[in-house]
């Protein structure tokens, strides 16, 4: 009994430990066929990403090149074409203010402003006008003088009087009289000018005033958009000009 005994253990023995390497052989051929698979999935998962990877290349090459051109695009667009479209607005403009200025000018080249005559309460402006003209101007037959209208303006600094002569040469002859006022005389007649010559005309009133302290005979001359200071034949375009050579 106890041979057999020993037989049947080694029986088992030995067939314990080949079915152990067959099972180890089995196991390491599957693990070796599934690695194979893995590292061949593996292999072609890193081409495709390669493949990937290059497409993304070609694309942000494609992008960036774009970019590029839109930026060489955006450059042109700022230093050619908008400065030359702004150039032809800016053209347009500025001849749309002279058309808009001479037809200003036009419509008021028939008026006077006379200053410095007081205002009252119910006062007839009208003849306080052919008054100032008679006695301060001069002018002869100032009676018989056609006005289109007259009135004064409130709003303006000065409260000038403004006058429309029916005639352009009677209103050109008493603006001629109006030279003769003595400096200082605090009464004066001038043009009536558009909003923007009034501006060109009130840098110069400093030089203006200054001519007059120094009993000068200063005048504005009006010339297109122009406007400029004359004294004693020397014209001056600005105030600064004027105080730089007067002294």
């Amino acid at each position: 009994m106890l041979t057999r005994r020993r037989g049947s253990r080694r029986g088992d023995n030995h067939m314990a430990g080949s079915v152990t390497l067959e099972s180890i052989a089995a196991q390491l051929t599957t693990l070796s066929t599934q690695t194979t698979k893995n590292f061949s999935d593996l292999s072609r998962s890193v081409s495709e990403m390669k493949n990937d990877i290059k497409s993304l290349r070609s694309e942000l090459t494609d992008v960036t090149e774009s970019v590029e051109v839109a930026h060489k695009d955006i450059d042109l667009i700022k230093t050619e074409l908008i400065p030359a479209e702004t150039r032809a607005l800016q053209s347009q403009v500025d001849e749309l203010k002279t058309r808009l200025l001479a037809a200003e000018m036009y419509s008021k080249k028939q008026n006077l402003l006379f200053w410095g005559i007081q205002h009252d309460a119910s006062e007839d402006v009208e003849k306080k006008v052919r008054e100032f003209m008679t006695a301060k101007l001069q002018v002869s037959h100032a009676d018989s003088i056609p006005f289109v209208n007259v009135h004064r303006l409130p709003r303006m600094k000065g409260n000038p009087i403004i006058v429309k002569f029916v005639s352009q040469l009677h209103r050109d002859t008493v603006l001629r009289h109006a030279f003769n006022l003595p400096p200082n005389s605090g009464s004066g007649v001038s043009q009536h000018l558009p909003v923007a010559l009034q501006k060109k005309k009130q840098e110069l009133r400093p030089a203006f005033d200054d001519a007059r302290k120094k009993n000068q005979k200063p005048k504005y001359r009006v010339d297109g958009a122009q406007v400029t200071l004359v004294v004693d034949g020397k014209t001056y375009k600005t105030a600064q000009s004027y105080f730089e050579h007067s002294t």
